[in-house]
């Protein structure tokens, strides 16, 4: 290689790539992932369905392109299922990326295939393999489509490489990733009094329950578990993404199991105060019907806690030589109980061993840094593999 040739191929290596993503544009997770690459210097976009409104707190690094695409949980009038590959095509076309990532393969990653784009990505989360490829046949098969003409499918647990190969994704395309946890601001701290003085938790032993309010993450097992525990123990929740009548649902329940000065139901918790939240907890408590590498689960390792979460395979990757007792069958109140009750009551040195080396299995495996640095040299790969092709109709 000539010096010219060698200067060209690092100015290449080095060069900000444009990266276009498509998901849920007020998903912590996805501005979490979107910003990374926005601060690395790369040019990064968001693909957002016209309709959508964006919530605050979006950095201004990170540009937004509009269009009249498929919204997710919705039906699809005939113009919009008319109009929407041509919508999507000319956004892709606009933006001109070098990768176009999308990120859920339901609906988002539909609308990656439609675009005609080349190379797109598609990262799977867990409910977008496990759960909506079985609620339609059309689902189940644009699934398929979806994932058969992705250049890359990104995973963050065997389990999900399990469901990618089971809809037909090549396996030489599926590459192992982390969404990885910023070990700077999850870490092991004091107890945050004055926030335990502003929820009134003072004397009070925590079950700290993050994740969302709504059916898939079975919090309704959690309230009927607190039932089972000693009145000194409350759960708390948040209202933050509350599927329409769960939350009703939940609060209902607790008044029936005379628990409603139990369950503290606080407001949407913004992502940089979860760590004093997690430092709260007594245990944190995640039973979900499905999931992957769950990022709750592993801020929660981060902050030296105790976890009682649902025995799923993805879950299990993580839990089961830490702590195997801490897993417990899916919609079983009386086993989550029990194990919620073990943890409450560990002794300090048990305590503090599962807390260090829960720590330790996060900083090894999905250290945000190392985590993210992995996925951009898959994009810069990917960039430089597959020709780029803008705007082709799918086939």
């Amino acid at each position: 290689m000539t010096e010219a040739e060698a200067a060209s191929t690092s100015a290449s290596i080095d060069r900000p790539l444009r990266l276009a993503f498509l998901g849920d544009p007020n998903s912590i997770h996805l501005r979490r992932w979107v910003t990374y690459f926005a601060e690395r210097g790369h040019h990064v976009t968001l693909l957002v369905i016209d309709d959508v409104a964006l919530d605050p707190g979006l950095s201004p690094v990170i540009a937004v392109e509009r269009f009249a695409g498929l919204k997710i949980h919705s039906r699809f009038p005939p113009a919009r299922i008319l109009k929407a590959p041509v919508a999507i095509r000319r956004a892709v076309k606009r933006v001109g990326p070098d990768v176009l990532d999308a990120h859920f393969l339901t609906i988002y990653g539909w609308h990656a295939w439609m675009s005609g784009f080349h190379p797109y990505v598609t990262t799977l989360w867990g409910s977008d393999i496990f759960v909506a490829p079985k609620l339609s046949r059309v689902v189940a098969r644009m699934a398929r489509i979806t994932m058969r003409a992705a250049d890359m499918v990104l995973v963050d647990a065997e389990e999900l490489r399990r469901g990618a190969l089971a809809l037909g994704a090549p396996p030489e395309r599926i590459e192992m990733i982390q969404f990885g946890v910023d070990l700077g601001q999850f870490a092991p701290g004091p107890d945050p009094v004055a926030l335990r003085d502003r929820l009134g938790l003072q004397g009070k032993r925590v079950v700290f329950s993050p994740r969302a309010v709504t059916r898939l993450y079975r919090q309704n097992v959690v309230v009927e578990a607190l039932a089972q525990l000693p009145p000194d123990v409350v759960v708390l929740m948040s209202r933050s993404a509350a599927q329409a009548g769960e939350l009703e649902a939940i609060e209902r329940k607790a008044r029936d199991l005379d628990l409603a000065d139990r369950l503290v139901i606080v407001p949407a918790i913004a992502h940089s105060d979860m760590a004093d939240f997690y430092r709260l907890a007594d245990v944190v408590v995640s039973v979900p019907i499905s999931d992957s590498s769950s990022i709750s689960v592993l801020e929660a390792l981060a902050c030296g806690r105790p976890i009682v979460a649902s025995d799923l395979p993805s879950i299990r990757e993580w839990l089961w030589d830490l702590d195997s007792p801490a897993l417990v069958p899916v919609d079983d109140p009386g086993a989550t109980a029990a194990a919620l009750m073990r943890a409450l009551t560990l002794d300090s040195k048990s305590r503090a061993d599962i807390g260090a080396r829960g720590r330790q299995i996060v900083a090894d495996r999905a250290d945000q840094d190392r985590s993210l640095g992995h996925v951009e040299s898959l994009y810069r790969e990917l960039a430089g593999r597959v020709p780029r092709v803008v705007g082709q109709r799918p086939e």
